[in-house]
């Protein structure tokens, strides 16, 4: 992963823009949001346009007991500090007290002192100045061991004349005299090859895994997860995460809603695609129900939440918890009886007409108060349908007609399936009476049904033609494309398409087919005036 390099895409953010954003102290909520963010570069220079991505405000440090501020060292290159790529491998590399050293504390020439080395100007009165290594016996042999391959780290706090050279001429250990002063050095960063990063860009492993080399690494907590688990079954990353993780308003993590559009999903003949058990994700300790299930909440404060994010609720209710508590003479969290709650339009006489329309435009909360037995008082097929519904409900040789037209009033898309097997079927009654009794009519002209009567009548075309239609040669497709064109303007007949018959004539200058223009509507329509 190191050595890959992605194109970098051209920057249409300003440099400047770029510095003003990353050291604006205290604008921890600011957003960016630019559709095209600069690729971040891992192995690059430290600066600016690598950190604001996700970081909107770098001003003021977060590690208790430091004082410090990005905004007091703009004048310093970034990478006079950060001398290695600050995140990588699951760690993040902070500068080192060497690193702040070599400004700190250092006279200048005729400039003077560059920064400050006292202590507590960069450290809190709570911060214990002496380091934990340090113990009651350092003095003696610890400290020795400690020194000897880095004596010049000592001299950070220890000045040499007063700390050490008194104790060694008292003890006469066989050391050389110390070094009188602090030799300020600067590592050198190593050159790498560059690692970009397009946040913009779907989000895939490769942008994980310089940082985080373990992404399987979830500390035990709130949640069992792993990656691994998921990129099994090849999903991709975008899924789950569809921005980049890491904003400048903060990490983006998943809710329990974005996983139960997998977990608890039953698919076909498929099955579960993920199991929806709460200890499948959460171990045995994890307290699961949520915190704002106050007894308020569940005494009734919950109805506001249930009607603008039903999904909410379902994931681990079903409805006949809803339905034992809404059918009333239930106790309560606060003690109260539950009254029978039934909502004002259900009382409506035209309710009974109009809610399976509704249901199928996915409007209401049906599933709160009702399941399939509740549905099946009067219904005939199974409400809400289960998920192998379309293979089995042929099996019922049309019986359910017309319970399917309580709810599937625009027939359309049920034709766009049922005749697509019959796309080059010949066009005779014996094709079409079986299903479309009414077909059967003599004349023709006489079915009240248009589209029927449209059809029947050329049932005898053999006759003349020598072979009857077949479906597709009128038809581009069925239900949802309509005859040749989609255009409704015409009324119950487009007729531009049957005109491509009727008074036409074909190469041999002979008419196709008989009675051209307003000829074909008396044949149906014998009192018009026209």
């Amino acid at each position: 992963m190191r050595g890959s390099v992605i194109v970098r895409r051209a920057s249409k953010l300003a440099a400047a823009a770029l510095l003003a954003a990353a050291f604006v102290a205290g604008a921890s909520e600011t957003a960016l949001t630019q559709s095209d963010t600069p690729p971040i570069d891992l192995t690059g220079p430290v600066e600016p346009r690598n950190c604001v991505p996700c970081h909107a405000s770098i001003g003021q440090a977060k590690r208790p007991g430091i004082i410090f501020s990005h905004a007091a060292h703009l004048t310093v290159d970034c990478s006079a500090c950060h001398v290695a790529t600050p995140h990588q491998d699951g760690k993040t590399v902070r500068p080192s007290m060497q690193t702040c050293f070599s400004c700190h504390g250092l006279q200048h020439g005729p400039t003077g002192l560059i920064a400050s080395g006292t202590c507590r100007d960069c450290h809190t009165k709570d911060f214990e100045l002496k380091p934990a290594t340090h113990t009651k016996d350092w003095k003696r042999k610890p400290h020795a061991d400690a020194a000897r391959p880095n004596v010049n780290g000592c001299l950070m706090c220890h000045e040499s004349a007063k700390d050490c050279d008194r104790c060694h001429a008292d003890e006469a250990p066989q050391v050389p005299r110390m070094p009188s002063v602090y030799l300020r050095s600067v590592p050198v960063k190593p050159d790498e090859p560059s690692v970009l990063i397009d946040v913009d860009e779907p989000v895939t492993v490769g942008q994980c895994v310089f940082c985080h080399a373990d992404i399987n690494g979830i500390a035990p907590g709130r949640i069992i997860f792993t990656h691994d688990t998921h990129l099994k079954r090849a999903y991709k990353c975008a899924s789950c995460h569809p921005r980049f993780p890491h904003q400048p308003q903060g990490t983006l993590r998943n809710t329990m809603q974005d996983c139960y559009r997998c977990h608890g999903l039953v698919h076909s003949a498929r099955g579960e695609v993920a199991p929806e058990k709460c200890e499948a994700c959460h171990p045995k300790e994890f307290k699961l129900v949520p915190a704002n299930h106050t007894k308020q909440f569940l005494s009734g404060g919950h109805k506001d939440r249930a009607r603008s994010e039903p999904t909410y609720c379902s994931m681990c209710h079903k409805s006949t918890a809803c339905v034992k508590c809404h059918n009333g003479g239930v106790k309560m969290a606060d003690g109260r009886t539950s009254a029978k709650v039934v909502p004002a339009d259900h009382r409506k006489t035209q309710w009974r007409a109009d809610h399976g329309g509704r249901y199928l435009a996915q409007e209401g909360l049906c599933a709160v108060c009702h399941d399939s037995p509740s549905c099946a008082k009067c219904h005939q097929t199974s409400m809400p349908h289960p998920a192998n519904w379309l293979a089995a409900h042929s099996k019922r040789d049309g019986a359910l007609g017309k319970d399917c037209k309580v709810c599937h009033k625009d027939r359309k898309t049920c034709q766009e399936c049922h005749h697509a097997a019959v796309r080059s079927t010949e066009l005779v009654a014996a094709n079409c009476v079986k299903c479309h009794p009414e077909m059967d009519t003599k004349p023709a002209t006489k079915i009240k049904n248009a589209p029927l009567a449209e059809h029947a009548v050329h049932f005898e075309v053999a006759k003349k033609k020598g072979k009857p239609y077949t479906c597709s040669e009128c038809h581009v497709g069925f239900g949802l494309s309509e005859v040749h064109v989609t255009s409704q303007l015409s009324g119950p007949h487009d007729l531009r398409a049957c005109y491509d018959c009727h008074g036409a004539l074909g190469v041999d200058r002979l008419q196709i087919a008989p009675w051209p223009g307003s000829e074909l509507c008396r044949r149906c329509h014998a009192d018009l005036r026209i």
